[in-house]
């Protein structure tokens, strides 16, 4: 995901509730994760927005590659050409265009 490795660092429930503010700033200043334990057990993670930004852009890839298997499949099951599909999508990308930005022509 980011460039830079990321430290982590692990607190407990009690020290994080009483120094929130204080962690806050650590994770939004550095490269720094907050892992939050709870009787020696990791429940949580503070992280900052960046980081958090780049996880999103990650899961939502990997969603999409997904989906796009998943379509590569069915597409195979229904004995539909790549070509086809290429086809369908542009005739489709087209239809989507036109109705987005062809009544905002002269607007």
């Amino acid at each position: 995901m980011g460039a830079e490795p990321s430290i982590q660092v692990s607190v407990g429930a009690t020290e994080a509730r009483s120094h929130f503010a204080e962690m806050l700033k650590r994770v939004h200043r550095s490269k720094e994760h907050l892992i939050i334990e709870k009787g020696g057990i990791a429940v949580a993670a503070l992280i900052g927005m960046r980081e958090y930004d780049d996880f999103l852009r990650w899961r939502a890839q990997q969603e999409l590659r997904g989906l796009g298997q998943a379509m590569a499949e069915q597409a195979t099951r229904a004995g539909l050409e790549e070509e086809d599909l290429a086809a369908a999508l542009e005739a489709d990308r087209r239809v989507v265009y036109d109705a987005h930005y062809r009544g905002q022509v002269g607007e």
